[in-house]
């Protein structure tokens, strides 16, 4: 058989494609896949995060407009933590304590260290189905407290990170919104078009990226973020143990916060431990069950320090003063109610409070925008202190208000006065809240056998 000299060029170089596609073939077929699931056993962990945050607070004055000023932030946390994950119902809850809480907010000249109390370094965290809680089994938090613990990068909401279906390296996912908000401690996301990518897997460490835009809500109001974030996923323990997260954030001025133009720079890493220092099989044990709308109000000790209060998460505080306390309620942006406490001086010639003196001040202090009332009660607040409720209704311009009051005396004939005001589109929003407020109402002088903080000792001290 004579060979065709004339084609073999061509045919090696059709057996070089062939060959080429075939190896192509194999290895696609040998890429390694790699399934993501969380742990089917708790973890016990020593979780370290660091913190810190840069840029401009914005904030509005009657006087001068909207004011900048700069604000810097550093944080440092350290706590041991025992988590489980129920597959079945996508339920994840952490059992936190705390061994060390730092840190130092300096905006404008002023300089504050928010801290948590010895008796509140116990915290759980639970994330389920786009609903993410957080609470202190050992009483309620403040707000400053809530806002120590309540961050980003939680690692009870990070398992939502991982794909649903097997990947290689080089593939990319989207996170759903409802996630993110949670993974960036906003109330929501409307938008984003982040997207993660399996970078790597070495060692049985598969490292993932993420990285894009998010348009979403913080306390009610419009933020925007762009963020790149960097986590390690370890296999054999189905556990992140680094998550890094740099972000800029823009946010507007809301009815109650400030608003952002910031660069933020997070770190959070996990270590296994093999025994806790601090938490037992009985603290978990306890800790380890539904959260409760109890679990959720937060307390409030006015500058005064002479009362106690308990209220919903959505309450803000605006002004304390010694003598005036300010609060609004924001629920998803919509400003619901406000409330104004005034501390007041005992009446002349031993008097008490009652329905028609209040009314005539009421009248006095409302003047043409009074249309009537229409609720009055007298009742003793726990059963001891004099307690007056008036409830009523008027316009400011063309809208329709209703105000209530709640008239206080305490042993010594001290008045505390509180007003709320609420539009009359927010009514049943806001519902029965001024009763269980005032139901709440704590004299911490006698609850204690302390004296309170006399209003002219206070004078000149404001918080914000």
């Amino acid at each position: 058989m004579r060979l065709n000299t004339a084609n073999q060029p061509k045919q090696f170089l059709h057996l070089i494609a062939l060959l080429a596609i075939m190896a192509g073939g194999v290895r696609a077929v040998k890429a390694q896949t790699y399934s993501f699931q969380p742990p089917q056993q708790p973890l016990q962990q020593l979780v370290d995060v660091s913190l810190s945050v840069s840029g401009k607070v914005k904030m509005k004055s009657a006087r001068f407009g909207v004011i900048d000023q700069n604000v810097q932030v550093t944080g440092k946390q350290v706590y041991e933590q025992w988590m489980t994950y129920q597959r079945a119902t996508r339920l994840c809850r952490a059992v936190r304590y705390y061994r060390n809480l730092q840190s130092n907010v300096s905006i404008g000249d002023g300089q504050v260290s928010p801290v948590l109390r010895k008796n509140r370094k116990l915290i759980v965290d639970q994330y389920q189905l786009d609903d993410h809680r957080l609470y202190s089994p050992q009483g309620k938090l403040t707000r400053d407290e809530l806002d120590l613990v309540d961050i980003q990068l939680s690692p009870t909401v990070m398992y939502q990170l991982l794909p649903e279906i097997p990947v290689q390296p080089g593939d990319t996912w989207k996170l759903d919104s409802s996630d993110l908000s949670a993974i960036l401690a906003l109330d929501a996301v409307a938008q984003n078009d982040v997207t993660v990518t399996l970078k790597s897997v070495n060692n049985q460490q598969a490292i993932m990226t993420c990285q894009g835009d998010v348009a979403g809500g913080a306390n009610g109001v419009l933020t925007q973020i762009q963020l790149t974030m960097q986590a390690t996923y370890d296999l054999p323990t189905h556990s992140f143990t680094q998550v890094s997260l740099e972000m800029t954030e823009r946010r507007e001025i809301g009815h109650a916060k400030p608003g952002l133009d910031v660069r933020v720079k997070m770190a959070v890493s996990a270590e296994p431990l093999t025994s806790f220092r601090t938490l037992t099989n009985t603290i978990i044990q306890k800790c380890d069950r539904p959260v409760t709308q109890q679990d959720e109000l937060i307390t409030l000790t006015p500058v005064a320090n002479s009362i106690e209060l308990e209220l919903s998460r959505d309450w803000h505080v605006m002004m304390d003063q010694p003598e005036l306390l300010v609060m609004r309620q924001v629920v998803r942006g919509d400003l619901v109610s406000q409330c104004s406490l005034s501390r007041l001086q005992p009446l002349s010639n031993g008097k008490r409070m009652s329905v028609d003196l209040l009314q005539e001040q009421i009248q006095k202090s409302l003047g043409e925008k009074l249309a009537e009332f229409t609720d009055a009660e007298d009742q003793l607040l726990h059963g001891k202190y004099p307690h007056t409720r008036i409830v009523a209704v008027g316009l400011v311009g063309e809208v329709t208000f209703q105000w209530i009051y709640h008239h206080v005396t305490d042993s010594d004939g001290n008045q505390y006065l509180f007003v709320f005001t609420i539009p009359n589109d927010q009514i049943s929003q806001f519902g029965l809240q001024d009763r269980q407020i005032i139901e709440s109402f704590v004299f911490r002088a006698e609850a204690s056998d302390e004296q309170p903080v006399p209003a002219a000792a206070a004078a000149g001290t404001t918080k914000r």
